[in-house]
């Protein structure tokens, strides 16, 4: 529940949010991951690899039902304690997803502080969904002119990332 409403974020590994949704009242995390990565697999031809998820997705079953969508599921189990088992007895692969969560954390962030979504002026729900659009598109193309930046002077200021590695 970022922006009073709960809405999906996804990002790839670059840093471009490729899908969201404004989720509807009642609807539950765990009951969206798994149709959701479907469509997003379809959309991009299998291509996804790996895919991290926090807690609130989390049930047995989408761990199931993921791996069979992507080829490095990772959602963070319920539970400190199960998280910590999770982790150790989890793959490679496994533990850098994991690590990789935060940019999609920061890039909730970044959408409230730098893209207009800390507050919405629109009180309808339409007027709600399109302002978290513009928001998501905003912050592509900030994303855009970063990945720009580096293309044409590595050594900018505002061309420095994290996810450099992931670019280039």
């Amino acid at each position: 529940m970022q922006f009073g409403h709960n809405v999906l974020v996804l990002e790839d590994a670059v840093g471009f949010v490729v899908d969201y949704q404004v989720v509807g009242d009642g609807v539950l995390d765990q009951d969206l991951v798994v149709p959701v990565m479907r469509k997003l697999q379809k959309r991009y031809g299998g291509k996804i690899k790996s895919a991290s998820f926090d807690r609130a997705f989390h049930t047995p079953e989408n761990q199931r039902e993921l791996a069979k969508v992507v080829g490095t599921p990772c959602i963070a189990a319920k539970g400190a304690e199960q998280g910590r088992q999770q982790q150790q007895q989890g793959s490679v692969a496994f533990r850098q997803a994991r690590q990789r969560h935060s940019g999609v954390e920061s890039a909730i962030g970044a959408l409230q502080a730098g893209n207009g979504l800390k507050r919405c002026r629109d009180r309808s729900k339409r007027g709600y969904e399109r302002y978290v659009g513009l928001g998501i598109m905003g912050r592509n193309l900030q994303t855009l002119g970063k990945l720009l930046l580096v293309r044409d002077q590595a050594d900018c200021q505002a061309a420095k990332s994290k996810r450099k590695r992931a670019v280039g």
